[in-house]
């Protein structure tokens, strides 16, 4: 399927599954990444949480992943379509409407565009208060895009919370993916959060990780080898210097 501003892209998720993909032509690139610079100050004007480690400068999984050490217990939860989900109702009073009118496509951010992270994560915010309002201080609460991580010291918690963070979610309008809702303990070795292994006291990269990085490394990708290894030193990103 075709457009003159895109075309519709079907990738293999390697699940047997498909995901749709906008691969947006040159000209609407540059119209879209002409919006990013007022994204990134809405979101920042809007966030008063700081739980998303995705799609913001100076953020990545590792830096959420932090968050987690120290605790006996996780649970992962995970959002069904997260980009699809998203209506111009959720954004329509925090973005202007000249921004929304070029960046949603049928009234969606669809994955492929850069701007839609943004306005995912703008779109999520009230979820992200709603949650954090919930939860004791005993419980660490982070997000990375769509994965929702949760990690605390306290076994009987565990379906209390999963029905409170499943109510506030489903009110907003998302879904949570049931086959994906993970718990985590200590007593089974590392917990797993966004890909990286989390133990009392450091991070580690996972075993899936280390393959990849044989692989590459195998096969010759230059630049996929270089990107994976930085990924498994399990480093935060680096601050802008003022």
């Amino acid at each position: 399927m075709k457009s003159k501003k895109f075309n519709i892209l079907k990738i293999d998720k390697g699940n047997g599954k498909k995901r749709t993909v906008y691969a947006v032509n040159n000209d609407f690139k540059i119209q879209l990444k002409n919006c990013l610079p007022y994204l990134e100050n809405r979101l920042n004007e809007l966030d008063k949480t700081h739980l998303n480690f995705a799609f913001e400068k100076h953020k990545n999984c590792v830096q959420g992943a932090l968050k987690h050490i120290g605790f006996k217990y996780t649970l992962t939860m995970d959002l069904v379509n997260f980009f699809d989900s998203i209506k111009r109702e959720h954004v329509s009073e925090l973005i202007d409407k000249s921004i929304l009118d070029l960046c949603l496509i049928e009234e969606t951010p669809k994955q492929g565009l850069p701007t839609s992270p943004l306005i995912a994560s703008i779109a999520f915010l009230k979820c992200d208060e709603a949650i954090a309002n919930i939860l004791n201080k005993n419980i660490v609460y982070t997000r990375y895009a769509d994965d929702l991580a949760f990690s605390f010291n306290d076994l009987s918690i565990q379906y209390q919370l999963i029905s409170e963070v499943t109510q506030i979610v489903e009110s907003n309008g998302f879904l949570i993916n049931t086959n994906k809702t993970k718990f985590q303990s200590y007593k089974n070795g590392r917990r797993i959060i966004t890909g990286i292994g989390v133990d009392k006291d450091r991070l580690h990269p996972t075993r899936k990780i280390l393959k990849k990085i044989r692989a590459a490394k195998h096969q010759r990708k230059k630049y996929s080898y270089i990107g994976l290894l930085e990924w498994a030193k399990c480093k935060p990103p680096k601050t802008s210097k003022n």
